[in-house]
This record gives C-alpha cells, structure tokens and sequence, in this order.
C-alpha cells in the first residue's frame, strides 16, 4: 500500500508557484526515502512536464542523458545538443503549456562534473527565467544542497523562487499508515522505523510488531536489512569510522571524548565526521535548553541519533548480523526483552512533538519559545552523583514562564505520578534561569496514568498516550 500523507502544505506550495505568470525555480531536498520524489512526480500529474534523474556522468554524457529521457517522454526525435543551457532551453520549448522540469538527485550531476551548477546558472540567465517555465531540483545529500545548490557560493545562488526542505512524518501521521493498531503498537513502529514513508510502507497492518521486525529487518533478502548500511555506502566512499560512530552514538555515547573512547578515533578527527553525519540528518547535535554560560554552547553540547530507523538498526541490528543466519531467534528475544526500555527516549521525543501542537493550538498555561532537553551539574553538589537530567524543558524569556517535564514509558497509578512530579520539582531547583521570578509549571507525560482527572482537578499537568493519540 503506497500513502500520501501530510504534505498537503508544500504541495499547495508548488501548486502556487505553478500558477504565477512568471518562472520559477523550486529546490527540494531531504534525507532519502523521505517521499521526495513521490512529492514532485504528485505534483506534476495531469502537468505538461519531464522528470530526469540525474546520473554521475560527465557534463555532456549527462546533457545526452536528459534529452534522451526527455524525448522519450515527449515522443520526439533527441535533438544533437551537448550543452545544458540548449538542452532545458529545447526541452522547454517542445512542451506546450507550462512546461514543469524536474531533476532529480541533482547531487549525482554535482560529483560527475563541478560545472553542472555553472551550466544551470547559465540555462536560467538566458533562457528560462522569462519563459514562463517551472523547474524543479531535487536532492538528498542535505549537505550538498544546501553548499553547493542553496548556498551563497552556488552559481544558483539568489536565484530560486522557493525551497522545501522535506522532512520525515512525526509521529501524529505514522497512525495513518496502520489505522487498524493500537496506539501503543503505532509508538513501536515509530520507535523502530520513524517517519520515513518507504520504510513504514514495507511494514504489514496484520502482522505484530515484533513479527514485523522478524519478517522485514532480520531477513537477509528484505529492503530494510541492508538499508542502513546502503545508505552510507550510497552516500560516503569509506563509511567503517561512520558506522563506529553511529554504533556508539545508539549505546548512549553521546560527547566527544565517550565516542573517542568508544570507536578507538582520535578527539580531533571526530568533529569532521559528526559534520557529515549531522548534514546525511542521521545525527543531531543538542545543546541544553538553559545553559549556565556563554561558552557552554562549545563545551555542553552532545550528539544523539536523530534518525529513528538509524537507531534501532545500529541497536539491534548491526551487532547481531554474524548471528542472524544461525540465530534469529535470540535477535528477537532481544528486541522483544529490551524494548520498552529502548522506547524511553523515543517516548520523550513523542511527548515533545505534542507539547509543540499542544503549544501552537495555544492549549498550554503559556506560549513558549524554546524547548528541548535539560541537563547540567547540581549546584554546590561535591560528591556522588553531581549531574541532572530533565527529559523536557520550555521557556518564554520574555514572560519568564517556564515548564519543566519527566515522561514516562510506564503505566502509572496516581501516587506514582504525584511522586514523579514532586521529584521533578525537586531537579528544577538546579536549573538557573530567572529563579526569583519565574513563573513554573510542572508536566508528567506516561504511557498511561490512571485518574487523570482526579489529578487534573488537584492542579496538575499530566497527559498520556490517549491524549498524545486523539
């Protein structure tokens, strides 16, 4: 089953460019698998277009490559032109109507020749900028895109009409794919496989979870065995230091020095692998919400995993392929005995994506700005354990209002909430912002909390899958 969900704005945002009387230059970029291409080839139905993708040719190999892709598609003859600026200026012409070009992977055109950017540049300039005609460059190295296509150094630089960035679904979409499973089941299925529709798409409506993972990720001959390590391989000529990384990162190492010692690569060679990983979108660098100073923006920011999918691959997956063939069965009891614990940051996240609609819908005691993860040294703390962690942290430094959040994979009765939440205001206590003036509110977000609005009447904050859900 193939679905299209929840890109309704950025379609009506192509539909818009297409209708003006003028060209346009839309770039559209992304990690892979992120519906990318299944966007551009909507909209372009029922258009009069092409769509080309792109090859890691030599400048002229590529340019006979697209008109002869292109002429196929129009039904004409392949004229002998070996110049881009010809070549769109041609195609454009041969397409009655407003013509929609659409180049895909446009990195491929970047690594086969470093004048392919030149070479559009010079197409625009002088011949399709004034045409009433729209193109559409696609992408997915993110770094690529925006260096060497968005970037100011670009030849097409100041010259796109519009950008999208296509990012996974959250997790309020993933249900949409599976309408027939429970709410917790739907928590899983993210948990392993995040937003990205071609992996949720591989996934069985009736077949459980972990049936699924046997029948779809532990099976040598299935899609997504391999993807996590194809996906380097496609986009990295030596991809084994990244691989160590992203094994560390899923085992919770998440500073320098901890993946140094993890993966055995120096300190100083790690920051140019994090870039890398960071722009792929596999990783994310996070700072805490409030910093204590200035300079803890270089000193107090960590690495974590930012690709769901990533995450459970490296998790499960990767340290258990010399034992699949003989032993699938102790993977699966693994995944089976592990996982609720392995959801608790995945659990976090989920609890953040509802405070920020919860927050847009103006459905919270204040507006914030800010919000993310908390952590840092307990104040005047010498020995024993000196460190805080507080799953959830938003802000307004304008109204000095600020809530604090523990989330909860677990059932919770209503003394175990109260419990959570006056531990939670205990640990606020070290966070140094505003203390004499602001304003606090405490939240427990859990898999389930029992009397809820018991608790609600006695003035607390508390929400749970059912809410998160509906």
């Amino acid at each position: 089953m193939s679905l299209f969900i929840n890109r309704g704005e950025e379609l009506a945002f192509l539909e818009s460019e297409y209708v003006k009387d003028s060209s346009s230059l839309v770039i559209i970029y992304g990690r892979r698998r992120v519906g990318k291409t299944e966007l551009a080839l909507k909209f372009r139905a029922k258009k009069p277009s092409v769509y080309y993708l792109s090859q890691k040719f030599n400048l002229e190999q590529q340019v006979e490559d697209f008109l002869e892709k292109a002429s196929e598609q129009l039904g004409i003859y392949q004229p002998k032109i070996t110049k881009w600026d010809a070549a769109l200026k041609f195609i454009a012409q041969q397409i009655k109507g407003k013509p929609v070009i659409i180049i895909d992977e446009v990195p491929y055109l970047i690594e086969g020749s470093d004048a392919a950017m030149s070479s559009f540049q010079a197409a625009w300039d002088l011949h399709l900028k004034d045409a009433n005609v729209m193109v559409i460059l696609l992408g997915s190295s993110i770094g690529m895109m925006e260096n060497e296509v968005l970037g100011y150094k670009s030849p097409l630089y100041g010259r796109r009409t519009g950008q999208i960035k296509v990012e996974p679904l959250k997790f309020a979409h993933v249900a949409q794919f599976f309408p027939q499973k429970s709410a917790e089941e739907i928590v899983r299925i993210y948990g392993c496989l995040g937003g990205v529709p071609a992996y949720l798409n591989k996934f069985d409506q009736n077949l459980s979870f972990i049936d699924n993972v046997n029948e779809n990720i532990l099976q040598r001959a299935t899609f997504l065995y391999d993807e996590a390590a194809f996906l380097l391989k496609e986009e990295l000529r030596t991809p084994t230091n990244y691989e160590l990384i992203l094994e560390a990162t899923s085992k919770g190492k998440n500073r320098v020095s901890e993946i140094s010692n993890e993966t055995g690569i120096p300190v100083q060679n790690l920051p140019k692998y994090l870039r890398v990983l960071i722009n792929l979108g596999f990783v994310t660098k996070e700072w805490a919400v409030v910093l204590k100073k200035p300079r803890d923006i270089k000193t107090g920011s960590i690495y974590a995993l930012a690709d769901n999918f990533m995450k459970f691959w490296y998790t499960y997956v990767y340290p258990a392929r010399s034992i699949l063939e003989i032993n699938r069965d102790a993977a699966i009891l693994r995944i089976d005995t592990t996982y609720d614990q392995y959801l608790g940051h995945i659990f976090e996240d989920i609890a953040k994506q509802y405070l920020i609609d919860l927050n847009i819908a103006g459905e919270l005691p204040f507006a914030f700005e800010r919000i993310g993860r908390q952590w840092g040294k307990i104040p005047g703390k010498q020995k024993g354990v000196n460190t805080y962690e507080i799953d959830i942290v938003a802000l307004n430094e304008d109204s000095k209002e600020i809530m604090f959040v523990e989330c909860k994979w677990q059932n919770l009765t209503a003394d175990n909430t109260r419990r959570i939440s006056d531990d939670l205001k205990e640990k606020s206590k070290c966070v140094r912002w505003n203390n004499e003036k602001r304003q606090e509110y405490f939240v427990v977000v859990a898999k389930k909390i029992e009397n809820k609005s018991e608790l609600r009447d006695g003035g607390m904050i508390v929400f749970d899958l059912d809410d998160i859900s509906t």
